[in-house]
């Protein structure tokens, strides 16, 4: 999904596995800038990266970007997909305390770098990926 973006966007982000996580003080600026290369956030989850490069995903702790709305111009999706997923972000990265959650692992024994992992998508790729017509068809069946 996070295939090939640009490298403004990727400034403070690590690859793992054909996905990006950012550093968290770097996600605030990928999601400033994101739009202005057409590009929504989908959201993401907080990575406990170790040193091995393995890593922890408190699942639980995630940003999401509310559906896009039916006939919502990409451009106005993408801007406001960002600026859901920063509220989120800034609100989890604020009230949350990271060694507490860590503490939920139990075999999470050494230290960690916290990465916020995210899914960037164009709209090309948003609609290659049928989230339009998993939106629509989630509508309908809550219309009868």
């Amino acid at each position: 999904m996070n295939d090939a973006l640009p490298p403004e966007l990727i400034d403070g982000a690590t690859l793992r596995d054909s996905e990006y996580a950012w550093e968290l003080s770097a996600f605030p600026l990928a999601l400033r800038r994101a739009p202005g290369f057409a590009y929504a956030c989908l959201g993401g989850q907080f990575w406990f990266l170790l040193p091995d490069n393995s890593l922890y995903e408190p699942f639980w702790l995630e940003a999401k970007a509310s559906d896009r709305a039916e006939g919502e111009p990409w451009f106005e999706y993408a801007r406001r997909s960002c600026e859901e997923v920063l509220a989120k972000f800034n609100a989890l990265s604020n009230a949350t305390d990271f060694d507490q959650e860590a503490r939920k692992f139990r075999s999470l024994e050494s230290s960690f770098r916290l990465m916020f992992n995210a899914y960037f998508v164009t709209e090309r790729q948003f609609s290659a990926l049928g989230l339009e017509n998993l939106k629509l068809s989630t509508d309908k069946r809550r219309q009868r």
